[in-house]
């Protein structure tokens, strides 16, 4: 008997004590997704204006990197609005770093131009 007392009571106290645990948070206001933008361009010779086929646009801090198509276009879709620092690359021309790239709701249109080394 004092068996069944002591089973039913340890049976009580856990069950009770998880709703405690599996409480159901709906005070709480769902999350907004997060705004996305596409920050989009040309990249090109600084003294010919000849497109650069193949140069790589990097967004610092992120693992964002692409490269630009045969007409020196890029296009880094999927990017969260705000501030960004962008680093241009390409074979036999100086590396760019741009700094305080702002990407808004409307998307944005930033032309690049390297200088060749």
């Amino acid at each position: 008997m004092k068996k069944a007392i002591t089973l039913f009571l340890f049976l009580t106290i856990v069950f009770t004590g998880t709703g405690l645990f599996a409480s159901n948070n709906t005070d709480k206001a769902p999350k907004a997704p997060a705004k996305t933008t596409v920050m989009s361009g040309l990249v090109s010779d600084a003294v010919t204006g000849e497109a650069l086929a193949g140069a790589l646009v990097e967004v610092e801090g992120t693992s964002i990197k692409v490269f630009t198509d045969l007409e020196g276009k890029y296009s880094i879709s999927d990017l969260g609005t705000g501030t960004y620092n962008l680093k241009v690359k390409y074979i036999s021309y100086e590396e760019k770093k741009i700094t305080s790239v702002r990407a808004n709701d409307e998307g944005d249109n930033l032309n690049i131009t390297l200088n060749y080394k």
